[in-house]
């Protein structure tokens, strides 16, 4: 993605307003308006499906607006993606501010010369975008989830894994394990849950986290009746590593499915190789809401795993 970022030669400017005693913006979670969208090339882009997924759900809610009529409404929006298409500009470019006249808000400015132009630049543009706006999302989840995460729970963390994470203050119930912690909000419509656990390892494996995950939720996470429990579906997984803080971590996405039962849904997994330990530690979110979208619902549960630190070794 960088290789094609310098290939197209995409200026990305970036500014930051630090006004204290702005307002807070409106709009939900991944919610953006989008104004003078040229052929709607904005809107598919950020419309494309999320992965991990059951069924279809838009990467964004998607709002088109004309800005010459429109802008006193969206100038508080939370997501704000403004085209300007003009021969001023030498080329396509994102510009992009943050909390200018609310917070959080994101305010993004994509600029070309042509119309023809940002068509040609938009295979680099569209992933660009909904890397901003899904960063600023994270962080504005992250910062709320500083503000609102279950002490008791970060505590019992520090002294079962010697490792750092919060847990969102509405997951109240919890069972434990050996090596093993699950988190929920027993909800029987929307249920959110996040489980940590570890495993003995020689490195970061994918396909040795799929064996050993399965291993670990029949042990932990029976189904209603005997010979049901939870396990992992190996069609259509994604994986990738980042770095995070010095720490490389695997990233994992897919659906989750009860054994001789109905329930399934989507999960995300954040694991991290303890070469000291020789072990794995994982944190992973996952949800069973049946009758209601689950976007949002996995997303505020990967903030979560985001805060996963091995590094502070629970001190």
């Amino acid at each position: 993605m960088k290789n094609l970022w310098l290939l197209f030669a995409l200026m990305l400017v970036a500014c930051d307003s630090r006004n204290p005693l702005i307002p807070k913006s409106g709009g939900r979670p991944y919610e953006v308006v989008v104004e003078d969208d040229c052929d709607s090339m904005i809107f598919h882009a950020l419309d494309m499906d999320v992965e991990g997924l059951p069924q279809r759900e838009p990467s964004f809610d998607v709002t088109m607006m004309t800005n010459n009529r429109t802008e006193d409404i969206t100038r508080l929006a939370r997501n704000i993606v403004r085209v300007d298409i003009n021969p001023k500009y030498g080329k396509a470019e994102i510009r992009y501010a943050q909390n200018v006249d609310a917070k959080p808000q994101m305010r993004i400015h994509i600029v070309a010369p042509t119309t023809e132009a940002l068509q040609k630049a938009m295979p680099v543009i569209a992933p660009q975008l909904r890397n901003l706006l899904n960063r600023a999302e994270l962080n504005t989840a992250i910062s709320n989830l500083k503000a609102h995460h279950q002490d008791k729970a970060q505590a019992s963390i520090r002294e079962m894994f010697h490792t750092e994470m919060l847990i969102p203050e509405e997951l109240t119930a919890s069972k434990k394990g050996k090596q093993f912690v699950w988190y929920s909000n027993q909800q029987a419509q929307g249920m959110m849950n996040i489980c940590l656990y570890t495993y003995p390892a020689k490195d970061l494996n994918t396909e040795e986290w799929i064996m050993k995950r399965d291993s670990i939720m029949q042990v932990n996470i029976p189904g209603e009746e005997e010979g049901m429990y939870m396990t992992t579906v190996r069609n259509g997984i994604s994986q990738e590593r980042i770095k995070l803080k010095d720490q490389e971590r695997l990233i994992v996405r897919g659906l989750w499915e009860m054994k001789n039962d109905m329930m399934g849904g989507p999960l995300v997994a954040h694991a991290i190789y303890d070469s000291a330990r020789a072990t794995v530690m994982v944190a992973e979110g996952f949800v069973y809401a049946p009758e209601s979208k689950k976007r949002n619902k996995i997303r505020q549960l990967e903030t979560a795993l985001y805060t996963l630190n091995t590094q502070n070794n629970g001190k």
